[in-house]
């Protein structure tokens, strides 16, 4: 039962914590601090940051997401396994409607340098919010279900790497601006709180004392 009061305590601090950070990085420096990271020319870094993102691009999330869910499906992690791919696909379908609501324009070329061009709209950044849905409950997950390993170990820090690279890397590239980075872990942040907390209800359910 704790537990549960923390997850719904998370559920609405940190959305607010998480959204009052993107007004003020909307209202007070966009185009600022795109600039100030786009200063790191370093061709390691950049390579690194395009790797991060790489991941996210033309669909290459379900990909993932449905490998993930049949070694899930394998090991008879059925609950797990649906949790993630309706995680995913929720927060997509969300993504998107946020995304065609607000009509939020991409960083133009003539203000930032732009990696690579992209036809959808900009707020919020669909990479943070299908990351943190998807990786975010594959963190926990490792977490909860795995034994202490260097395996564990390995699997936590490319997890938590992705997720926390993964903003830095599209206002790197240029493919987002700061608040929509910000807007995209408040929303993904939500998410995966509500993911873990029915994912908890749903093996209580299966699983009656």
């Amino acid at each position: 039962m704790t537990e549960e009061n923390h997850l719904r305590k998370i559920t609405i601090i940190a959305p607010l914590a998480f959204g009052a950070a993107a007004v003020l990085v909307y209202v007070f420096g966009d185009l600022r601090i795109t600039r100030f990271i786009q200063r790191f020319d370093d061709p390691y870094f950049h390579r690194l940051m395009v790797a991060v993102s790489w991941p996210g691009y033309y669909g290459r999330q379900w990909v993932v997401a449905v490998c993930v869910a049949a070694v899930l499906l394998r090991f008879r992690l059925k609950v797990e396994a649906a949790c993630l791919l309706i995680s995913l696909g929720s927060i997509w379908l969300l993504t998107n409607a946020i995304k065609f609501a607000v009509g939020r324009a991409r960083p133009a070329p003539d203000l930032v340098e732009v990696y690579a061009h992209s036809a959808t709209r900009s707020f919020p950044s669909g990479h943070v919010t299908s990351y943190m849905a998807l990786y975010g409950f594959l963190f926990y997950l490792v977490h909860t279900l795995m034994r202490p390993s260097p395996l564990r170990s390995a699997l936590l820090t490319l997890l938590g790497a992705l997720i926390g690279l993964v903003g830095l890397s599209r206002v790197y590239l240029g493919a987002h601006w700061a608040s929509d980075v910000f807007a995209g872990y408040c929303l993904g942040f939500f998410w995966l709180a509500m993911t873990i907390y029915f994912y908890r209800r749903s093996k209580g359910a299966s699983n009656p004392a």
